[in-house]
């Protein structure tokens, strides 16, 4: 059906280019015609204003000579007419069995009744093709009968007219014929239901031979295709009086709109023949037992192997098991012990840089405190004789040396400050133990050491908020170390160098913890490096010799060595705020167990 249908389209587009072509092979021979005859009206002298309607003598000779012509290009034209616009035909050229010739002037005819004038485009450029049918002469069917369609276009100008040319279709349908195998019948329907190709030649063109005996139209035969055929649309498949069927409807000019009730259409059916079919039914039922008592018996041996594989797999299943299981203990027991060695390990190079770094620093506070103990002894010695002298001699000279004097002592209570800060903070981080310390303090001395750091960049300023009532027991060294590198993660990746910004300490007692907050505004953290920012070597700032190990340790000494939590919420462009939530007391079964 799909060949049939393919090979009837392409008869069908072909028609249609070649009667266009005839048109135009009709206006350019008539025109260059015309041209020619007002050249040699130009040459007798005559005005082109008695010649502009000029048609030429022999026109009729030169569309028969056309026609001629074209009769010959094609074995599928039967016919080639020019009408009038009144329906009368004006000269009409045959071609029978390859004989081509003029039908006389008496026997042309009035077609004005036929449907395909009627239906002649008004356009010059528009070809329409008619309804298949049976051709007619002289109101009678020829005989054998010719399948014909007709290809119509009008022609305007100073000849009006209507060009048809009868396309003979016989051997068209003799090849769709052949398609038809045993099994299968291929048949062609009009849009009334009425069969032109069928299987059994006595139903064929019923609805002309035999308009008034419905028994000729599938509407009659086969209702429930008829009501398929009615509604189909592209291909469709039908089981119907154990037949199965396919419909594709066809349009005979595929390229006119397909809503235009007056569109001629066919409907293509291939149907398969009922014994075939039935046998072709048996046949697969025979096959399909076969092919199931084969998959049987295949399937219980499978089932059987399946079985007794599922067995063997078991027991091996089992073996291994019990031989994973005691990997993994001894897989457990290995990644314990290898933890309790990188725990041990870090603690030791932990301990034994804060060892030696405080060994140093106490080393050199002391050293310091000494001699400037020694200093302030003088000056206050020497304030004391300067003001016995300054009440028994009073002068200028005296009271200036006084407040030189009281400048160096406040100066060097100064420099004392700083030594007896820097003991107490190395002093802290040394220490390993419990202390009871003040948070107040830590905090003070943390912010003393920034202030020759903040000095240089005198955009940034630290604001601390912290009561002096925070009493705790714990890690006075690593709480101080907390803060220093909280801080320093600030100043180093919050701000660039000239920026100008905020980093924020708030403390409070909330029940039994510490709540510490440091917070900045700067450029914020993206949330790729958010989620891995307490990764061990996780840094922004490796071009500038940074390791990534400041917040990993943060997070160590908050949630390993003091048993708190650390959360953290930054915004891109807005800040970021580290939240510290620490109990107040630590006891010695958490520092044991840590």
């Amino acid at each position: 059906m799909s060949r049939s249908a393919s090979v009837f389209s392409r008869e069908m587009g072909h028609i249609k280019r070649v009667t266009l072509l005839l048109h135009n092979s009709i206006n350019a021979r008539l025109s260059s015609q015309n041209a020619a005859s007002q050249n040699s009206a130009l040459v007798q002298g005559l005005s082109l204003s008695q010649n502009e309607t000029t048609i030429p003598a022999d026109w009729e000779a030169q569309v028969v000579d056309e026609f001629n012509q074209f009769a010959r290009t094609s074995s599928l034209i039967s016919q080639v007419r020019w009408i009038m616009p009144d329906g009368q035909e004006h000269i009409r050229i045959n071609s029978q069995a390859g004989v081509i010739y003029r039908v006389p002037e008496g026997q042309l005819q009035n077609k004005s009744d036929r449907h395909y004038v009627q239906h002649a485009p008004d356009s010059s450029n528009e070809v329409y093709i008619s309804s298949l049918d049976l051709n007619i002469e002289n109101k009678e069917i020829v005989r054998p009968f010719q399948p014909t369609v007709r290809g119509v276009i009008r022609v305007n100008g100073e000849i009006p007219g209507i060009l048809v040319v009868n396309y003979d279709l016989s051997k068209l349908f003799e090849l769709i014929r052949t398609f038809s195998r045993d099994g299968v019948y291929l048949e062609i329907l009009d849009s009334n239901g009425d069969w032109v190709l069928a299987a059994d030649k006595n139903l064929e063109w019923g609805g002309i031979l035999h308009p008034d005996n419905l028994s000729f139209n599938i509407k009659t035969r086969f209702p429930v295709i008829w009501q398929e055929m009615d509604v189909v649309d592209g291909l469709e498949r039908v089981f119907d009086d154990g037949r199965l069927w396919s419909l594709l409807k066809l349009h005979i000019d595929e390229e006119a709109d397909v809503q235009n009730s007056q569109t001629p259409s066919l409907y293509f059916i291939a149907r398969s023949n009922y014994e075939e079919f039935s046998a072709w039914r048996a046949r697969l039922i025979f096959s399909i037992i076969g092919i199931a008592g084969v998959f049987f018996v295949l399937i219980a041996w499978l089932v059987w192997r399946q079985t007794t594989a599922q067995f063997e797999t078991y027991r091996l299943l089992k073996l291994v098991q019990q031989e994973k299981a005691q990997a993994e203990q001894v897989n457990r027991k290995l990644n314990l012990t290898n933890k309790r060695l990188v725990d041990l390990q870090d603690e030791l190079v932990e301990s034994s840089k804060l060892s030696s770094l405080g060994l140093m620093v106490a080393g050199l506070a002391h050293e310091m405190h000494t001699p400037l103990g020694g200093v302030r002894m003088a000056l206050s010695s020497c304030k004391v004789w300067l003001d016995k002298e300054a009440k028994q001699h009073p002068s200028d000279g005296l009271e200036k040396m006084d407040g030189s004097l009281l400048i160096a002592e406040k100066n060097l209570v100064r420099a004392l400050d700083v030594v007896s800060s820097f003991k107490r903070i190395v002093s802290d981080r040394t220490a390993q133990d419990v202390q009871a310390f003040s948070f107040h303090n830590v905090v003070d001395d943390i912010l003393f050491t920034y202030k020759p750091i903040l000095k240089k960049r005198p955009d940034m300023r630290i604001d601390a908020d912290c009561p002096e009532g925070i009493e705790m027991l714990g890690y006075p060294g690593a709480m101080s170390q907390i803060i220093q590198n909280l801080i320093d993660n600030a100043l180093d990746h919050a701000f660039q160098r000239l920026d100008k910004g905020v980093i924020t300490l708030t403390a409070k007692k909330e029940q039994d913890s510490l709540i510490l907050v440091i917070s900045d505004n700067g450029i914020g953290i993206s949330s790729e490096i958010k989620e891995h920012i307490f990764d061990p070597f996780t840094t922004t700032g490796r071009t500038n010799q940074h390791t990534g190990l400041g917040l990993h340790l943060v997070s160590q000494w908050v949630n390993a060595l003091m048993k708190g939590r650390v959360d953290v919420v930054s915004e891109l462009g807005v800040g970021t705020t580290f939240t510290l939530t620490i109990p107040l007391k630590q006891h010695e079964d958490e520092e044991s167990a840590s």
